[in-house]
């Protein structure tokens, strides 16, 4: 079965970003928040679980398709020191 997600920047508050993302080809209206200076610093734990990284705005909306969202997000934030604006997920 292959898994397809999309997802896109909505804003950044500090250093608070804040993700819309969901099924490629369908509406994204789901929502996560992720703070990844904090998680970077340490100031969250790396032993966090990770629905207090990736924290979800949305009752209903799936952790484990903003978790695969959070991987390429991080993985860009750690060479560039940036957030992603948009991108996907694909498997």
């Amino acid at each position: 079965m292959a898994i397809c997600i999309e997802f896109e920047l909505v804003e950044v508050n500090g250093s608070t970003a804040r993700y819309r993302f969901g099924e490629c080809c369908k509406e994204l209206t789901a929502l996560f928040e992720v703070d990844l200076e904090k998680l970077l610093s340490g100031e969250t734990s790396w032993d966090s679980p990770m629905d207090k990284v990736v924290v979800l705005l949305n009752d209903g909306d799936r952790q484990s398709m903003a978790n695969r969202a959070f991987s390429k997000i991080f993985k860009h934030y750690k060479e560039t020191g940036e957030y992603l604006s948009k991108g996907g997920y694909y498997a």
